[in-house]
């Protein structure tokens, strides 16, 4: 892949010494997801996120997202990390960038806050950091998409055209059902798909309009 001048954005199975230098050797940045899965690096972030990351003058931004029966409230932190904390951590590392969720459903009294933790060769004064979190996950659900509705990680064709065609066509079917205006009740993917296949004509009407 040709990644100059990119951030590329990896969960935290990409938080390792050979991915992210492979990132760096093409001069381009990265944004990685830090879990247990370092657990020294992830602690000492922990440690100091609680102490002095985590403050008023470290947030960059607070949103709300309101559907599907629930709000979501979501406070993004980005700040320097210290050399002592850098040194445990990938090449040219700066910056953590701290996410709170705060979850609320309807018909619920009960309100959940979870954390997750990200870590940056970008400074803390980028102003894109969360824009890269956020879009990270919107692929996240794209790929989820793909795999529970259209079993795209059980097709398993090994012919190279065969399998770019395949895939291809899922992309552009989740697309089209995903870009269609929905009239009255809102339905869920799944949904929508059921009836096209039932439905020829609405299967004629989502291709042709």
């Amino acid at each position: 892949m040709e990644l100059e001048g990119a951030t590329v954005s990896i969960d935290a199975i990409g938080c390792n010494d050979t991915v992210i230098n492979a990132i760096l050797a093409q001069d381009a940045d990265y944004i990685v997801g830090l879990k247990r899965n370092q657990p020294s690096l992830y602690q000492a972030v922990l440690n100091y996120a609680s102490e002095k990351g985590n403050k008023i003058n470290t947030l960059v931004s607070d949103s709300f997202d309101d559907g599907h029966g629930r709000c979501i409230r979501r406070r993004y932190f980005t700040f320097a990390l210290p050399d002592s904390i850098c040194a445990k951590g990938p090449a040219k590392l700066k910056t953590c960038v701290a996410v709170e969720s705060i979850v609320s459903q309807q018909h619920s009294p009960k309100v959940n806050a979870n954390w997750r933790y990200y870590i940056t060769d970008h400074d803390a004064s980028h102003p894109g950091l969360p824009g890269y979190v956020r879009k990270h996950w919107e692929i996240e659900s794209y790929h989820w998409l793909l795999d529970v509705h259209l079993n795209d990680d059980n097709d398993k064709k090994y012919e190279e055209n065969s399998a770019e065609n395949f895939a291809r066509m899922r992309r552009f079917l989740l697309n089209l059902v995903n870009s269609k205006p929905q009239k009255g009740k809102k339905e869920s993917v799944r949904t929508r798909l059921k009836r096209i296949s039932w439905d020829r004509e609405a299967l004629v009407e989502l291709l042709f309009g």
